[in-house]
């Protein structure tokens, strides 16, 4: 029972987690921002010898890169302390909680304490939620 309470938890706060990530973020202006990033970069690669044209690439990329993180930064602080606030919350009241499993995994063996459940529960809601609001950069 207390697999099926921290994988429910570890999918709800993926679900807050990416909400907030919709609402806040501008997502077409981050996939147009990415485009002229390319574009910059393909310039940039035609031009070595031109070293002031080949400065204001570098100089217009960094002010783009800049624009790009303030989008997609504040939903990661807001997100993190959300998650974070979640994890311990967890490590606290679910401590014990283990799913065995039919195989072995490399590296983390055939049992799963609270940690693994979260992580794997959140990795695929979290491909799952960014598929189904189309949170795609």
């Amino acid at each position: 029972m207390e697999v099926v309470i921290v994988a429910s938890i570890a999918v709800i706060t993926t679900l807050v987690a990416t909400l907030i990530q919709k609402k806040i973020t501008d997502v077409d202006l981050v996939k147009s921002l990415k485009s002229e990033i390319k574009k910059i970069n393909k310039e940039m690669k035609e031009t070595k010898q031109d070293t002031q044209k080949l400065n204001k690439l570098i100089s217009k990329n960094f002010e783009i890169q800049k624009k790009m993180m303030g989008q997609t930064i504040k939903p990661i602080m807001i997100s993190g302390v959300l998650t974070l606030t979640v994890f311990f919350m967890i490590s606290v009241f679910f401590k014990g909680a283990v799913l065995f499993l039919p195989v072995s995994l490399p590296f983390i063996g055939n049992k799963l304490n609270w940690f693994w459940i979260f992580i794997l529960s959140s990795t695929i809601s979290s491909l799952i939620f960014r598929k189904v609001f189309n949170i795609e950069f």
